[in-house]
């Protein structure tokens, strides 16, 4: 009986720790970012900014349609417009189908100098 040594707050690290990541994971859940609707433009209002785009190498924020289960759209494919084919357009490293588009604007980043 006199044989045993107490550890004292060590074995209470780990319900701690176990406490603390659960909290940690339900802030970064509520802080997630969440992506609302734009408006719906018209096939000729993207090809005007596509166009516009294309021609000045600028970058564009594209909303793609499609929502995830919870009804938000993904985030925005970002970047310059390379080139086009028959189906769709190739914004950065990804190819984008025209009938997947919902909104198209121009991309100008805020630096972060100035937040």
């Amino acid at each position: 009986m006199f044989d045993y040594e107490d550890r004292g707050i060590i074995k209470w690290q780990g319900m701690y720790l176990s406490d603390h990541t659960e909290k940690i994971t339900s802030k970064t859940k509520e802080t997630a970012q969440v992506n609302v609707a734009k408006t719906q433009m018209t096939t000729e209002a993207i090809s005007e900014v596509l166009n516009k785009a294309l021609i000045k190498r600028e970058s564009v924020a594209i909303q793609i349609k499609e929502r995830d289960s919870e009804g938000y759209y993904p985030n925005d494919i970002v970047g310059v417009v390379l080139g086009h084919d028959e189906l769709g357009i190739y914004v950065g490293s990804s190819k984008v189908n025209y009938d997947e588009i919902r909104h198209v604007e121009f991309y100008h980043p805020v630096k972060w100098s100035l937040i």
